[in-house]
């Protein structure tokens, strides 16, 4: 987008020398000027305008511009220690570009804990393949974290959800999340899944 022009130097309806409008020179308005004051001083008589329904495609905060809703970001790497860390970097980035409006230490702290698991559990299992993560933010600032392993199994999820221990899903469970999981898929693997809500909710 260019910017507009606003240099202060004689504009296109100016001559050179008097700097003022010709209209002006002769004791006349400039045309401009009659316009304006047209519109913002309408005669009696005129028909009332209908307000038109207006769409915001944008929202601005002080900070600056609010990005859309929904958003989502999925990526996956192999099943090592390292896509823990590669997963939180990525959370962080994409939940700070959003503006996500919940309390984004708690969501980076759900996002170890499954991938945490993911990577852990599934190669105890001797699972091959991929860990991947995936963000849903909704236009309700929910905020729905997956992450999927190769390993279809979960044994003793309800134990580990309930436990009264500050790790794991039972801390994800004190933080506010709704945990679920499922196998879409049995042949690839599991979904387990944390619904955050915002903090202004």
């Amino acid at each position: 987008m260019t910017a507009a022009n606003t240099s202060c130097g004689p504009g296109e309806n100016s001559q050179r020398g008097s700097g003022l409008p010709a209209d002006a020179e002769s004791g006349g308005f400039p045309v401009r000027q009659m316009v304006s004051v047209a519109l913002a001083f309408p005669p009696a008589d005129d028909e009332p305008i209908e307000a038109e329904e207006v769409k915001v495609t944008s929202w601005h905060t002080a900070s600056g511009p609010l990005a859309r809703r929904p958003q989502n970001f999925a990526r996956r790497w192999s099943l090592q220690r390292t896509a823990v860390r590669l997963a939180r970097i990525h959370a962080r980035t994409w939940l700070t570009t959003w503006r996500w409006a919940g309390d984004l230490d708690e969501a980076l702290i759900v996002v170890v804990v499954l991938m945490d698991n993911a990577v852990k559990y599934a190669a105890a299992a001797n699972a091959q393949g991929c860990v991947e993560l995936a963000l849903v933010l909704d236009e309700d600032e929910n905020l729905v974290i997956c992450v999927s392993d190769p390993n279809p199994k979960f044994e003793g999820f309800t134990e580990a959800v309930a436990a009264e221990k500050r790790s794991g899903l039972g801390l994800v469970r004190a933080l506010g999340g709704e945990i679920t999981w499922g196998t879409p898929d049995v042949d690839s693997g599991k979904t387990v899944q944390v619904r955050m809500q915002s903090a202004d909710r």
